[in-house]
């Protein structure tokens, strides 16, 4: 019986190189990823796609925190790391030929930027890269013809989610996928699971949105074929909903948000001075980012809706678009939107 780790979209390098998330992701991998493999005596891991975040350049810093505490534990732990290549992977959006995987680290993982047969501890998977207009016709006759019971890849498939609640009307039909026991994929990094084809999701938070989803890595075990999910419980975003008559702020841990995105919701605020010490404690706490959220209306506008500014940014610009009766096809607008966002926090 052999097992196998999976980890995807692991993004490195993203929301603009960010200190705080470079610190958030290693500390997973140091912490979580690598003393599990060790523990558990799994030398094998298979990475479905999106290991940097930027498709152009690659910033220094990440790439020298990459190399150090990505890149040499899997060397000096023996690992055999096999990793497809994703949309964020590669230079031109038309061709996988140019991706910053290979051009960095060919001679220390396994790469896969073309449909093949991939054998691992004497498992055979089906491995399908981006799918792109140069290789479509070729990934298409594959994924149509494989000799393998289980697809890997980095897939973007229409009516799976692009996020939590917003499905994609692009991509790939999925019943083409039908002959497969199990598909498992990167790209969407909200968790899901419908008929045969599993998205993994995110190992960690990235953005607001995953605050209301689980994270983590999976191991597979060959023999009995099941993918058992490993749960990261370590965030980097809180939304804590603040009321004054039931808050016991020396219950409180504030050490735990250090270096993290907090939104306060104020949900009943009677005393101003618990609530400035509330506050102090955050910033004493040295958190990266507060922000605090009241509902309250502006003057004349009693009648109206108040936007719920508890949710996150994507969450409210969606809510927006489905009370415009104008707007004819919902999804793509917010597919459209949401990649815009996404493309955003990296500029």
């Amino acid at each position: 019986m052999s097992k196998i780790a999976f980890v995807t979209d692991t993004h490195f390098g993203c929301r603009n190189d960010s200190p705080q998330f470079l610190e958030y992701f290693f500390e997973f991998f140091t912490e979580q990823f690598f003393p599990y493999l060790k523990q558990n005596n799994i030398t094998k891991v298979i990475h479905l796609g999106d290991l940097l975040d930027r498709r152009k350049y690659v910033n220094f810093l990440t790439l020298s925190r990459v190399q150090n505490e990505f890149i040499k534990p899997i060397k000096e732990a023996g690992i055999e790391f096999h990793c497809i290549i994703g949309n964020h992977d590669t230079y031109y959006k038309n061709t996988n030929d140019l991706n910053s995987v290979k051009e960095l680290f060919e001679n220390s993982i396994h790469i896969y930027d073309k449909p093949q047969i991939l054998t691992v501890a004497g498992f055979e998977f089906a491995v399908v890269p981006w799918i792109n207009k140069e290789n479509e016709s070729q990934c298409m006759d594959f994924i149509k013809s494989a000799k393998a019971d289980i697809l890997l890849g980095h897939l973007e498939l229409r009516g799976y989610e692009v996020l939590r609640g917003v499905k994609s009307e692009e991509g790939t039909d999925p019943k083409l996928f039908g002959r497969y026991e199990s598909v498992y994929s990167g790209h969407f990094h909200h968790r899901q699971s419908n008929e045969n084809v599993h998205y993994l999701g995110t190992p960690y938070q990235i953005t607001f949105n995953d605050v209301y989803g689980k994270n983590g890595f999976y191991i597979f075990d060959t023999e009995t074929r099941i993918m058992d999910f490993q749960e990261n419980e370590a965030k980097i975003f809180y939304s804590i909903r603040y009321n004054d008559k039931e808050h016991d702020m020396g219950a409180i841990d504030f050490s735990k948000y250090r270096n993290c995105f907090i939104k306060i919701i104020i949900e009943e605020k009677t005393k101003n001075y618990m609530f400035d010490k509330f506050v102090d404690s955050m910033y004493n706490a040295e958190v990266a980012e507060l922000t605090v959220v009241e509902q309250i209306l502006p003057v004349g506008a009693e009648n109206e809706e108040p936007i719920d500014t508890s949710k996150d940014t994507i969450t409210i610009i969606n809510d927006e678009i489905d009370r415009m009766t104008e707007v004819t096809n919902k999804n793509k607008l917010k597919t459209i939107i949401h990649d815009l966002y996404i493309e955003s926090l990296s500029e």
